[in-house]
């Protein structure tokens, strides 16, 4: 398919040829499919192989032939650097936001409410919710708290939770209908 071998594809992209460049990004793109799937980041393939050809592009410029390295052994180390510092990335943020939590929900979410009308939809609702439904349906769609922390912090199963807030929101809108 490919009648140019990498150094002369190279050398012309150098020379300025953008046909070359295409060359190289359609002869490497299977290259980047392939690692996207190793590092199971497919959910997001799209950026992932935008992320693959970034890399493509620096590695290109950056080659240097003195190097007892081929250029698809280069590539291929950076785009793997590159989809490490990724997944790494991600599980870290992951960690934070784990061990962070409740900080996080309580400081950029729905605890603080400028409506009058707040303090007045509380009470109404209260009135009609059992105190299960209540408590669910104010953590969760009042103060956007996860599932997951109401059902850690609260021992409340995720099965109720979820059918106490299907509860909650069914009497909300019946109550406020008539």
């Amino acid at each position: 398919m490919f009648q140019h071998n990498d150094y002369e594809i190279l050398y012309l992209i150098k020379e300025g040829n953008d046909e070359a460049l295409g060359l190289m990004f359609e002869k490497y793109s299977p290259l980047i499919y392939k690692k996207v799937y190793k590092f199971n980041l497919q959910y997001d393939i799209d950026d992932m192989i935008q992320e693959g050809l970034m890399v493509l592009d620096k590695s290109i410029r950056l080659y240097d032939e003195k190097y007892a390295k081929t250029f698809t052994r280069y590539f291929e180390t950076n785009l793997e650097r590159k989809f490490i510092s990724i997944v790494s990335q991600r599980v870290r943020r992951n960690e934070i936001f784990k061990k962070n939590e409740l900080f996080i929900y309580e400081s950029n979410h729905a605890v603080h409410h400028n409506s009058v009308y707040y303090e007045l939809y509380l009470k109404e609702i209260k009135k009609i919710l059992t105190k299960c439904e209540f408590l669910v349906y104010t953590l969760r769609e009042l103060k956007n708290y996860s599932i997951s922390y109401i059902s850690e912090n609260y021992d409340l199963h995720e099965k109720k939770i979820y059918n106490s807030l299907h509860r909650a929101k069914t009497k909300i809108i019946s109550h406020f209908k008539n």
